[in-house]
């Protein structure tokens, strides 16, 4: 932590030494496994975070959570991913769509799902799609209703934890192409016929899977469908929202924390030799040039974390935080990258060794823009607040939700 927030608590202390405390003992000496083994799906690590109830950090002590906040799961995943981006990728992918389970299921459905979560259930959220990208509303995958079933036809691509998890949430076109109710979700099982899994080569986070879900006639059960028909742009909005930005902000902050920790270390044992005969040395980050550099990474640090402790901080407290959460986002993957061009003109040559922390941060950082919308989605948004154009305010209606349901 590099800064003192008034409303952090001891339980988020003692949160925060609890995953410090796991990431230097299990996921530092796993992370040379699972760079090792390049791109594949790890399963130990999920393993072992869920045998800490990670996975259910939000969802309520009623369904077997731990029922805690939303500025707790920001220090799980920020502290996970400083010693590892493929750790706070498994982490942070997982807990979208519980946020839409939260958001729009039944009361059974969360009594079936939630529970099965908190125990370690990974989930997925299936938006995205090759043809249409960031253009939720342009996808092609289809659900038609078939009796007392659905049959989903779809191929989505991008989709974290797609290796492990036991459940999909869905979205697909149950309207007309276009109308903003065209859409619904749906909770499908990994297991049934018609599900078809695979993994492209990725840059970075080894051990993370980011593939392919193709569903070709997919019988999915009435009772799976994810609130209302029509309600897919709802889910898919408020989880990315909610939830999807500020966590992938949390993963750019865990990663930008560890480039500075790396750079100091680097800077702090590197000599440079002195004088004609060269019998002095000073450190590296002696060197009025390196200390500017640092100023500006510590700066963008701390500016980072502050908006994205704000942010979450707001949602808590049940303060509508659409801008703040979708500003977190931009923010938080723009200074890590800016600090990341600095450290590696700081470590020279090193930044180019395979076997260089530094690099496997390069590597992991281009895997946290894209996802929840790139930089360009996020200062369109922006531009929408600030124009009054866009008058949906999605935390406001999960706030409005959620609470409900919770007082119920």
């Amino acid at each position: 932590m590099t800064a003192t927030y008034t409303y952090l608590t001891d339980d988020h202390q003692r949160l925060r030494d609890q995953a410090q405390e796991f990431g230097r003992q299990v996921i530092a000496p796993h992370v040379p496994r699972m760079e090792a083994g390049g791109t594949h799906t790890d399963r130990e690590l999920p393993r072992l975070m869920a045998e800490l109830s990670w996975c259910g950090v939000i969802i309520g002590t009623e369904y077997g959570g731990m029922g805690l906040d939303h500025l707790s799961k920001t220090i799980l995943i920020s502290e996970a991913s400083y010693f590892s981006g493929a750790a706070g990728g498994i982490l942070q992918a997982s807990l979208i769509p519980t946020a839409a389970i939260l958001y729009l299921g039944s009361e059974e459905q969360k009594q079936l799902w939630l529970p099965q979560i908190a125990k370690g259930l990974w989930t997925t959220i299936a938006v995205t799609e090759p043809d249409s990208g960031s253009h939720v509303l342009g996808m092609d995958g289809t659900a038609r209703r078939k009796g007392k079933h659905w049959i989903i036809n779809a191929r989505k691509c991008f989709i974290g934890n797609s290796g492990i998890a036991g459940l999909h949430l869905v979205v697909v076109r149950t309207g007309r192409p276009g109308d903003p109710r065209s859409l619904s979700a749906f909770l499908v099982e990994a297991d049934w016929d018609g599900i078809e899994v695979s993994q492209p080569d990725l840059v970075g986070m080894h051990g993370f899977t980011c593939g392919n879900v193709r569903l070709r006639n997919v019988r999915v059960p009435a009772t799976h469908l994810l609130g209302e028909v029509g309600d897919g742009l709802a889910a898919a909005y408020t989880a990315s929202v909610v939830c999807g930005r500020p966590n992938l902000a949390a993963t750019a902050l865990g990663l930008h924390q560890r480039i500075m920790a790396e750079t100091l270390t680097f800077l702090g044992t590197r000599r440079r030799k002195l004088g004609k005969r060269h019998r002095e040395t000073r450190k590296l980050s002696a060197n009025p040039v390196v200390k500017y550099r640092l100023a500006d990474m510590k700066s963008r640090l701390m500016t980072a974390e502050r908006l994205l402790y704000d942010a979450v901080h707001l949602l808590d407290q049940g303060v509508t935080c659409d801008a703040e959460l979708v500003n977190a986002k931009l923010v938080n993957n723009q200074a890590a990258g800016a600090s990341l061009r600095d450290a590696s003109s700081l470590h020279g040559g090193y930044a180019a060794r395979a076997d260089h922390p530094i690099t496997r941060l390069m590597r992991d950082i281009q895997l946290v823009g894209a996802p929840a919308g790139p930089d360009d989605i996020q200062r369109l948004r922006l531009s929408e607040k600030a124009l009054g154009a866009d008058r949906m305010q999605w935390s406001e209606d999960f706030i409005r939700r959620t609470r409900r349901s919770s007082a119920v």
